[in-house]
């Protein structure tokens, strides 16, 4: 049931993602963003292993199952954002891979804050008529790239890693964290999780 219902969930996260080929630049929002990344990452990357051995411990409580996925999507929305911006910014040979979310028109967490957060009209109309338009490399991304860099994104994105580390942690003392213990699940699955990814570069 549990890997029945993962897999539904990335696949509409998986389909949300795919619509935005056939949006609007208007449309591919902060709140599209995360709700796709919610359901896309967050649940199979995050929240399906501990599930799984918390299924395997014997664990039947909901309430420690309903904790830990507030923990585990809040840690993989935090992720995403910052796949999204090594796509960016890391370099090629530290990521393994050459970032392709401008060129694919992607709805991420840089262009969402840029798009409808940051950029004056004329640095829209540019975006309108580059993003996802044009290629890997090419004059245009790297201009849209510098365009990230203008309007302050590296410095958000810095602040934006430390809140979520922040909110984080803070969930150990909470009640989810309270619920979790009780259960039998200790924090140390949470925060070796965070350790993995927290100030990654790539």
């Amino acid at each position: 049931d549990l890997m029945m219902e993962t897999t539904l969930q990335t696949e509409l996260g998986q389909l949300s993602d795919t619509l935005c080929d056939v949006l609007t630049l208007n449309d591919l929002t902060p709140e599209r963003w995360q709700l796709i990344v919610k359901y896309k990452t967050s649940f199979y990357s995050f929240y399906l292993s501990v599930a799984f051995a918390m299924t395997l411990a014997g664990i039947t409580e909901k309430e420690a199952y309903d904790a830990a996925r507030d923990i585990l999507i809040t840690m993989g929305i935090y992720f995403q954002a910052q796949d999204d911006f090594l796509d960016c910014y890391s370099p090629p040979e530290l990521l393994g891979k050459i970032g392709t979310d401008i060129a694919d028109k992607k709805c991420g967490w840089l262009f969402t804050k840029a798009y409808h957060e940051l950029a004056n009209d004329s640095q829209k109309a540019f975006l309108d008529e580059n993003y996802g338009k044009c290629k890997v490399g090419s004059p245009e991304e790297i201009k849209i790239k510098e365009l990230y860099t203008e309007l302050g994104l590296k410095e958000i994105y810095a602040k934006y890693e430390q809140d979520s580390y922040d909110k984080i942690m803070t969930m150990k003392d909470s009640l989810a964290g309270a619920t979790l213990r009780k259960a039998g699940v200790p924090w140390d699955v949470f925060e070796k999780f965070l350790a993995k990814v927290y100030k990654r570069s790539h």
